[in-house]
């Protein structure tokens, strides 16, 4: 049986070969493994922080009490908890996916799952001071009272469907 991080490095591993092969086609592939090179280095950082922050939240954070927060018993606190987690987590994919993974995978449901990805998705509390700046209070306003109750919405569904 093939582990899913062992699927993803094939499917990903096929598509650099194809890209590589199309780039060498037009004489880019130097500098796309440049690029490559580049993006590596300004990425691994934060990386690297990233997966320290996991280490110590794995450490740290009991799994009762996770799954008691956000787990199968917790009931519909996880369609609210997961969301305000998902929302106050800062950073890209790079800095989330691997905190989510280590920490919260095997913890959640699949509507808290959903909930927590779409509300750091859709909510950024980081981007708050930027938004009431450049597009104003009454803006603000709006968007949240629209985006807050959508991921659990959303979590929800997929408790529906899929839970």
């Amino acid at each position: 049986m093939v582990s899913e991080l062992t699927e993803a490095i094939i499917v990903l591993a096929i598509m650099a070969l194809i890209l590589l092969f199309m780039a060498i086609k037009q004489g880019k592939h130097i500098e796309g493994l440049k690029e490559g090179k580049k993006l590596f280095l300004n990425v691994l950082p934060l990386l690297l922080i990233a997966f320290i922050i996991v280490g110590f939240i794995e450490i740290l954070l009991p799994e009762a009490t996770l799954q008691a927060w956000l787990g199968e018993e917790s009931g519909w606190k996880g369609l609210i908890i997961g969301p305000i987690i998902g929302a106050l987590v800062q950073g890209g994919p790079y800095a989330f996916f691997p905190l989510f993974d280590a920490v919260f995978r095997d913890s959640v449901t699949i509507g808290t799952a959903v909930a927590m990805i779409t509300a750091w998705g859709m909510i950024n509390i980081g981007h708050l001071p930027y938004e009431f700046a450049f597009l104003g209070p009454r803006f603000v306003l709006l968007k949240y009272c629209i985006y807050i109750a959508l991921p659990s919405l959303a979590g929800l569904l997929a408790n529906i469907l899929f839970g």
